[in-house]
């Protein structure tokens, strides 16, 4: 395949909030349902996920959930997608400002996601850890 060829189908990705708010504005409905499943096939207990449903972006307001779906792919071991499980989701929530509306809290968000993967690979490298991890 060529580069351009591959950028050609990048141009074409559109992120899923936008498909979700396009479905929501010709659909009128109120909010998407999100169903999800999973299926536990690691045979040497590396991988592990996090379902998170009723994350709130302003705790005590409800209108302000989210919900966060992450797979950490274990090499070597279990001890750094565990570590990334328990970690990174509140590394990413402390990398936010407090006191920010919705469109604030989106653009700061993908910042966000690189420091708080940032600080969790720096944080998990003190441990003596010989194993890695993907999420």
């Amino acid at each position: 395949m060529a580069s351009g060829e591959g950028r050609r189908r990048l141009d074409n990705l559109v992120p899923l909030a936008a498909l979700i708010r396009r479905e929501m504005r010709i659909e009128k409905m109120e909010k998407p349902t999100v169903k999800h499943g999973h299926a536990a096939r690691s045979r040497k207990g590396e991988d592990y996920f996090l379902i998170k449903m009723d994350c709130q972006r302003v705790p005590g307001n409800s209108s302000s959930t989210f919900s966060v779906f992450a797979i950490f792919d274990g090499h070597n071991g279990n001890a750094a997608a565990i570590y990334t499980r328990e970690n990174l989701l509140n590394h990413i929530l402390g990398a936010i400002p407090r006191g920010l509306g919705r469109e604030e809290w989106n653009q700061a968000l993908p910042r966000a996601l690189v420091a708080g993967f940032v600080k969790t690979d720096k944080e998990r490298n003190f441990g003596n850890y010989s194993n890695n991890c993907n999420s």
